[in-house]
Protein backbone atom coordinates (compact mmCIF):
# COMPACT_ATOMS: atom_id res chain seq x y z
CA UNK A 1 0.00 0.00 0.00
CA UNK A 2 1.25 3.46 -0.89
CA UNK A 3 1.66 5.72 2.13
CA UNK A 4 2.32 9.44 2.49
CA UNK A 5 5.84 8.54 3.59
CA UNK A 6 6.32 6.78 0.23
CA UNK A 7 4.97 9.80 -1.63
CA UNK A 8 7.36 12.13 0.19
CA UNK A 9 10.29 9.77 -0.47
CA UNK A 10 9.40 9.63 -4.19
CA UNK A 11 9.19 13.43 -4.26
CA UNK A 12 12.61 13.83 -2.68
CA UNK A 13 14.47 10.85 -4.16
CA UNK A 14 12.51 10.14 -7.36
CA UNK A 15 10.92 6.84 -8.30
CA UNK A 16 12.77 3.72 -7.19
CA UNK A 17 14.50 1.53 -9.77
CA UNK A 18 12.27 -1.46 -10.56
CA UNK A 19 13.42 -4.91 -9.47
CA UNK A 20 13.02 -6.17 -13.03
CA UNK A 21 12.14 -4.87 -16.45
CA UNK A 22 9.93 -6.43 -19.09
CA UNK A 23 11.66 -6.80 -22.42
CA UNK A 24 9.59 -7.81 -25.41
CA UNK A 25 9.82 -7.20 -29.13
CA UNK A 26 7.24 -4.98 -30.80
CA UNK A 27 5.67 -8.08 -32.38
CA UNK A 28 5.35 -9.72 -28.95
CA UNK A 29 3.65 -6.60 -27.59
CA UNK A 30 1.38 -6.51 -30.63
CA UNK A 31 0.15 -10.05 -29.93
CA UNK A 32 -0.44 -9.33 -26.22
CA UNK A 33 -2.26 -6.02 -26.58
CA UNK A 34 -5.40 -4.96 -28.39
CA UNK A 35 -4.79 -2.64 -31.37
CA UNK A 36 -5.93 0.35 -29.28
CA UNK A 37 -3.71 -0.62 -26.31
CA UNK A 38 -0.73 -1.09 -28.63
CA UNK A 39 -1.29 2.30 -30.28
CA UNK A 40 -1.55 4.09 -26.93
CA UNK A 41 1.19 2.32 -24.96
CA UNK A 42 3.75 1.54 -27.64
CA UNK A 43 3.21 4.24 -30.27
CA UNK A 44 2.37 7.19 -27.98
CA UNK A 45 -1.15 7.40 -29.38
CA UNK A 46 -4.17 8.79 -27.62
CA UNK A 47 -7.48 7.29 -26.62
CA UNK A 48 -10.52 7.88 -28.77
CA UNK A 49 -12.47 10.98 -27.82
CA UNK A 50 -15.48 10.34 -25.58
CA UNK A 51 -16.96 13.81 -25.98
CA UNK A 52 -17.81 16.04 -28.93
CA UNK A 53 -15.82 19.28 -28.77
CA UNK A 54 -18.72 21.27 -30.24
CA UNK A 55 -20.71 20.83 -27.00
CA UNK A 56 -18.00 21.80 -24.53
CA UNK A 57 -18.17 24.82 -22.28
CA UNK A 58 -15.91 26.45 -19.74
CA UNK A 59 -16.53 26.47 -16.02
CA UNK A 60 -13.48 28.67 -15.47
CA UNK A 61 -11.49 25.84 -13.89
CA UNK A 62 -9.10 25.24 -16.80
CA UNK A 63 -10.75 21.91 -17.61
CA UNK A 64 -13.31 21.58 -20.39
CA UNK A 65 -16.79 20.45 -19.44
CA UNK A 66 -19.23 18.65 -21.71
CA UNK A 67 -22.98 18.30 -21.74
CA UNK A 68 -23.15 14.90 -23.46
CA UNK A 69 -20.89 12.02 -24.57
CA UNK A 70 -20.38 11.37 -28.29
CA UNK A 71 -22.08 7.98 -28.02
CA UNK A 72 -24.83 6.94 -25.64
CA UNK A 73 -22.79 3.89 -24.52
CA UNK A 74 -20.18 6.27 -23.04
CA UNK A 75 -22.84 7.70 -20.73
CA UNK A 76 -22.87 4.66 -18.43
Amino acid sequence: MLTWKNVINFTVKGNPTPDKTVEKTENQWRTLLTPEQFKITRQKGTEAALFDSTIKFSLGTGWSSFTQPIKERNNK
